[in-house]
């Protein structure tokens, strides 16, 4: 009867222990995230597509989070860190992958409509990456952006990352200065 008892006490321990470290690296985590920023600026985007959801008839599962927004819409970077390889690939389309500068993941972004950064380029948390598009084998679906995390261990959920980020405004466009005044400056000399 005692071997039951130091049984059942040391299987309860090793199941409060285990629930300790799962709390513990989700506030981890939790706290992480309030670090980041959402990868899609502006307040216009959704996330209509989770981790784990059915993809291809069920032959694959969904390893990331699709952000919808407007075509166009600016993709930025959720921290700081090196953009260590982009390219154009039949199921992603516009791709580019962000290696974490303090942390030991990397961010994968897909389906964007164009690239704003270059291969090795150092960016800052919020920098524009690029923006939502529909590239690859999401050219017959809204736009929007594949948002993936990747670790060593492979692909991990990344909403527990970006679901208390902040989302940053959306960073106006550049106007060109218009040429009109300086035209007409111009030809008003050669008038003379």
């Amino acid at each position: 009867m005692k071997k039951i008892a130091v049984y059942f006490l040391l299987f309860a321990l090793a199941i409060g222990s285990s629930s300790y470290k799962k709390k513990s690296s989700s506030s981890a985590v939790s706290k992480l995230s309030r670090s980041l920023v959402f990868p899609v600026a502006g307040k216009k985007s959704n996330i209509g597509s989770f981790w784990g959801d059915s993809r291809d008839g069920g032959a694959r599962r969904h390893e990331g989070i699709d952000i919808f927004a407007k075509k166009g819409t600016p993709v930025v970077a959720i921290c700081d860190g090196v953009i260590s390889s982009k390219g154009t690939f039949p199921r992603g389309g516009k791709i580019l992958w962000l290696q974490s500068a303090s942390q030991p993941w990397a961010a994968y972004y897909a389906h964007l409509d164009q690239w704003k950064v270059r291969e090795g380029q150092f960016v800052h948390k919020g920098q524009v990456l690029g923006t939502v598009g529909n590239t690859g084998n999401a050219r017959y679906t809204p736009s929007h952006l594949h948002f993936g995390i990747y670790s060593s261990r492979g692909a991990v959920n990344p909403l527990p990352y970006v679901k208390n980020s902040p989302k940053i405004a959306a960073p106006k466009s550049v106007k060109k200065k218009s040429t009109s005044s300086k035209t007409k400056r111009i030809t008003s000399r050669k008038r003379k």
